[in-house]
């Protein structure tokens, strides 16, 4: 079972994502986790990197294709977390032979409405909402412990740059897989655990 985990920022990519791994036994791969590794090690690459991010805009092909490639090299069963986001990405895995590609479509202002709640945990492996999904403590991420914070990137100035920058750049890859009849679209304007129910029947029936 090999997935693609499509959708703006801010439409529960990661919601659905840790829901998957755990019903499902997949192995995530998030382009943007590691990429954030990268950031956090301050490599060579990491320090470009946070060039990219900090301004909301895409990080360049070059620099994440191989990445994801070498994360999914030899496993059978994973999910690709908001990858690929560009056409020459989406050509560069095609050897992956990805079985389904799901998007999770959200309208602007209820991603600046979510991000602006959204807080993320010191190691950036778990996602919460102050409205949606809080933490059992508040501040504290439930799993590790460490403090919950609000990413840079998740400022409403900078998302409503990241939501245009997505859209102009990742549309092509929606209309790409679906014309290769891959592609099944969700709405994630509702709940988190709505949308989730609605990607776990196309699962099911993609699955049999």
């Amino acid at each position: 079972m090999k997935i693609i985990l499509l959708g703006p920022p801010g439409s529960g990519k990661g919601t659905v994502s840790e829901r998957l791994v755990q019903d499902y036994n997949l192995i995530h791969i998030s382009a943007g986790e590691i990429l954030r590794e990268e950031v956090q090690k301050q490599t060579t690459l990491g320090k470009e990197i946070k060039k990219y991010i900090e301004k909301g805009n895409l990080v360049p092909d070059q620099f994440v294709a191989e990445i994801v490639k070498l994360g999914a090299k030899g496993k059978k069963n994973y999910i690709l977390d908001g990858f690929p986001r560009t056409i020459a990405q989406a050509k560069e895995i095609t050897d992956l032979n990805i079985d389904l590609v799901i998007y999770l479509d959200v309208p602007e202002q209820i991603v600046i409405k979510r991000l602006a709640g959204r807080r993320t945990c010191k190691k950036g492996d778990h996602t919460y909402h102050l409205t949606y999904l809080p933490p059992k403590k508040r501040g504290i991420c439930d799993y590790d412990k460490t403090k919950l914070l609000q990413r840079k990137d998740d400022q409403p100035d900078v998302v409503k740059e990241r939501f245009r920058v997505y859209h102009e750049k990742t549309q092509p890859v929606i209309d790409y897989y679906k014309k290769k009849r891959m592609l099944r679209i969700i709405d994630a304007a509702p709940t988190p655990e709505k949308a989730y129910k609605n990607v776990r029947k196309i699962i099911e029936d993609t699955f049999k």
